[in-house]
């Protein structure tokens, strides 16, 4: 029976049009009460519908909504319906938006239609949702004496019965319905905002055609609004200009919605205006243009200013180029003076470069440590390629540590108590260590240590011997 009820739901799927039983028996070679009773069975499912005209009865596939998947596909306040205008079901939005009691929040909790449906033809709208039309319609509705802007959506659905019945779905666009009215209140104010402004405003359709006005655009333009509007004009350009300040409208791009440009014209007083547009364009979502928006500045005292500095600068060109004869010869000086500063700068990082080649190729561990206020080595400042070798660290993992970090505790103490003290006379003091490597092992060390000045900077050079392996 499932083969037979599958493929007639195939059947049906593949056929644009609907079908009446006698198509079906053809097709399934059955006769007229076995093709019925699945018919029948697939109706009580939901899965198909029938229409009657007089005696003949017409088979499609259902398009209405199961009851089931109701809830999932909603996060609004939405109820269900059946045959006798009984609420078989409801969400916990439902509950809240018409304040039943708690113990009927339940899913599926049947109770009577509130009287809050009785308002705005709603239960009409909620029987024809039954009979399977489907409605949406914005409506005012007063609930627990509160006023809701609410969109009202009615689908026919087929109930867990094999009956038919309709969900509703209320939307509140309450909310959206304040901002809309802010929207409009805001544009208001704009608008009569704009219209005070001194700066000339207006704005184009996709066309260029001029869309709006304000008050400043009208009088600079010796026009009145209604002479400009709906009308692809550029009043404050040159007629042989208008093409090229068309083509700078047309630069504007999603990826460059803003442009700056200026342009020329004869006022009314016979004298050249400059005027400095901001243009900005607003696009769709798909990036389609919307509208110009352009906000134009008088610059013509800003150009006649920039005119006169011109005819200063000229004037001051004189004058740079006696003062630049004069600089060019103490240059020739200063230059001669670092030629000779640097010559001197190279033979001190040539000597540099000796001793530090002399210092790496020492075979003996050596490690140069700043000297603490107590007398101790401490920073680490410099090693050699032996020291690096032996104590296993790189050069710059040596340069950030201090000596405590490659010595015993024990031979810390040590050091401190006995040794440390000898520097205070600059002598060269030698004494047995201990150093400790980066695998931790340790190093019996016979080092010689001696303090010296390099300017103020006290400083402690030590040399090592390692007479045995580490341990």
């Amino acid at each position: 029976m499932k083969n037979i009820e599958s493929d007639i739901i195939n059947y049906l799927q593949n056929k644009d049009d609907e079908v009446t039983i006698r198509e079906l028996t053809e097709q399934f070679h059955m006769n007229r009460n076995t093709i019925a009773k699945y018919l029948q069975a697939l109706i009580r499912r939901g899965d198909i519908e029938v229409t009657q005209f007089g005696m003949m009865k017409i088979y499609r596939m259902s398009s209405r909504i199961p009851a089931k998947g109701m809830f999932h596909l909603v996060m609004d306040p939405a109820c269900i319906i059946d045959t006798e205008r009984n609420i078989v079901s409801y969400n916990t939005y439902f509950t809240e938006l018409f304040s039943l009691k708690a113990s009927n929040r339940k899913l599926y909790s049947p109770c009577t239609l509130p009287e809050e449906f009785y308002q705005n033809d709603l239960v009409d709208a909620i029987i024809q949702g039954i009979h399977g039309e489907i409605s949406e319609k914005a409506r005012e509705m007063k609930i627990s004496g509160r006023l809701y802007a609410l969109h009202v959506k009615i689908l026919p659905l087929i109930l867990e019965d094999n009956t038919f019945g309709c969900g509703v779905i209320f939307r509140d666009e309450s909310r959206v319905q304040k901002l809309s009215s802010f929207l409009e209140e805001s544009e208001g104010r704009y608008r009569a905002i704009v219209d005070d402004q001194m700066d000339l405003v207006c704005r184009r359709a996709p066309d260029l055609t001029l869309t709006y006005v304000n008050k400043a655009y009208c009088e600079a333009a010796r026009r009145t609004s209604d002479d400009l509007l709906e009308k692809k004009l550029f009043p404050f350009v040159l007629t042989n200009l208008s093409n090229e300040t068309e083509s700078i409208y047309r630069q504007i791009t999603i990826n460059n919605p803003i442009i700056e440009f200026n342009t020329k014209d004869i006022s009314s007083n016979g004298q050249s205006r400059w005027l400095q547009w901001n243009l900005r364009g607003f696009f769709s979502p798909h990036g389609e243009i919307l509208e110009y928006h352009a906000i134009g500045r008088d610059i013509t005292p800003l150009k006649r200013c920039e005119e006169q500095i011109r005819i200063y600068q000229q004037s001051i060109e004189y004058l740079v180029q006696e003062r630049t004869r004069e600089l060019q010869e103490s240059n020739k000086r200063l230059l001669e003076e670092l030629m000779i500063w640097e010559k001197k700068e190279g033979r001190l990082l040539e000597r540099e470069m000796w001793f530090k080649s002399i210092f790496n190729n020492i075979t003996e561990p050596c490690l140069l440590f700043e000297q603490s206020e107590h007398g101790e080595p401490s920073r680490i400042i410099e090693a050699n390629k032996s020291a690096c070798h032996i104590l296993q660290y790189s050069h710059d993992e040596l340069l950030s540590m201090v000596s405590t970090d490659i010595t015993t505790e024990e031979h810390w103490h040590e050091y401190l108590e006995c040794y440390a003290k000898q520097f205070a006379e600059d002598q060269v003091i030698r004494y047995p260590g201990v150093g400790k490597r980066k695998d931790g092992k340790n190093l019996h060390l016979e080092i010689s240590a001696q303090r010296f000045r390099v300017g103020k900077k006290p400083l402690v050079l030590m040399i090592c011997r390692c007479p045995e392996e580490p341990v």
